[in-house]
């Protein structure tokens, strides 16, 4: 059994057997609707999970620098 807990709610969440959790996998909090990306495997730690586009353009980040 593999449990992670997670870092919105801090509920348990049960993954079962322990092989087939990768990094990079994803599941959504029962509890709270959040979706949560595992970030290691020993331990079994979970984090909010983004898409690429949720980090914006790499080009408007330095924009921003460029300003100052």
């Amino acid at each position: 059994m593999s449990i992670a807990i997670c870092p919105e709610c801090e509920i348990e969440i049960d993954f079962g057997n322990p092989i087939k959790v990768k990094v990079g996998d994803r599941v959504v909090c029962s509890e709270c609707d959040i979706e949560l990306e595992v970030i290691s495997t020993k331990p079994l730690t979970l984090d909010y999970a983004f898409d690429d586009e949720d980090w914006g353009d790499e080009e408007d980040w330095e924009d921003d620098w460029d300003d100052e």
